[in-house]
């Protein structure tokens, strides 16, 4: 049986809805109070705890023979650093040790791509930490460095297109990127478990399709069938603003890691990925078009009732 934590997010429920589809069983820990109706449908056990529990942990990992990570504060809402080690650092600390008590063979956890641009960033670090526990942990483990997921993409930028058609980036526009689709991934995530080529690896993955953000800016013109722009913000004057934010706030939100991280372009060498996974891996300027075309049906549905 697997152990998934972190289920209820977009990445988690998709990983969950291909395990399902393959025939796997899967017990979700989820936090008291977390919507679980999607996860319900798949036929997925739901044990609800926190991680900082202890006792609530060991009981859902009675009888598991994989873990599954993928659980992150989101900094959008949690901005402290100091949190972020106490949910992300502790809690996979507890996760990785209670599996080695428990027997558990196999344990996969969800990174970020490039976590040496990373070396300022609080998520980044915390997530390097746990890469080198497990290494050294004894469970066979796969970790999936993951560049940008699609729905991020289209989500974050989308939305401040549509209503204002121009948006801030950090990034330069010789940049690349190369997000990937959250079928792909999850695909990639249950195809994993029984792969013997995924076993003791740290893996790199990213969409098939790379764009640098000028080829990208036009992506979503075609995507919103108007002209919308990105408006790529000068290093030094975000740098300046965000020595401002942590110099005012003596570092709480680690404002300069956070833009080292949102700089520098998401993209990685994917050769090592197909080696291992036979994905045939989707088009995002599709799932871009779909996505805005979805958008403006519920706009005209919304608008109609």
């Amino acid at each position: 049986m697997i152990l998934f934590v972190g289920a209820t997010g977009k990445l988690g429920s998709a990983a969950v809805r291909e395990l399902a589809q393959r025939g796997k069983k899967i017990r979700c820990l989820v936090r008291p109070g977390s919507d679980v109706s999607g996860l319900a449908a798949t036929g997925a056990e739901i044990v609800r705890g926190d991680l900082r529990d202890q006792t609530s942990v060991k009981q859902a990992l009675e009888s598991i023979d994989t873990v599954i990570s993928s659980f992150a504060t989101n900094i959008a809402k949690e901005r402290s650093a100091a949190a972020l080690w106490a949910n992300d650092y502790e809690g996979n600390l507890t996760l990785i040790r209670l599996s080695r008590e428990a027997g558990v063979r196999k344990f996969f956890f969800v990174s970020y791509w490039g976590l040496a641009k990373f070396g300022d960033f609080e998520h980044g670090k915390i997530k390097k930490m746990v890469e080198d526990l497990l290494t050294v942990s004894g469970l066979d483990y796969t970790v999936f460095r993951v560049t940008t997921l699609a729905t991020d993409m289209s989500e974050l930028l989308g939305a401040t297109l549509l209503r204002k058609g121009r948006v801030p980036l950090l990034m330069k526009p010789h940049e690349k990127i190369r997000p990937i689709l959250l079928e792909d991934l999850a695909w990639c995530m249950a195809d994993a478990i029984d792969n013997p080529k995924a076993c003791r690896r740290i893996i790199e993955v990213a969409g098939e399709e790379e764009y640098d953000f000028r080829s990208f800016e036009q992506l979503f013109c075609r995507a919103l069938g108007k002209k919308v722009r990105f408006i790529f913000v000068p290093l030094p004057l975000a740098s300046f603003a965000a020595s401002c934010i942590d110099f005012a706030t003596g570092n709480r939100y680690n404002a300069r890691g956070i833009l080292s991280a949102f700089t520098g372009g998401s993209t990685c060498d994917i050769s090592d990925m197909k080696s291992i996974f036979d994905v045939r891996q989707g088009s995002f300027a599709r799932y871009l078009q779909d996505f805005f075309q979805e958008a403006r049906n519920a706009s005209r549905y919304n608008h109609s009732v």
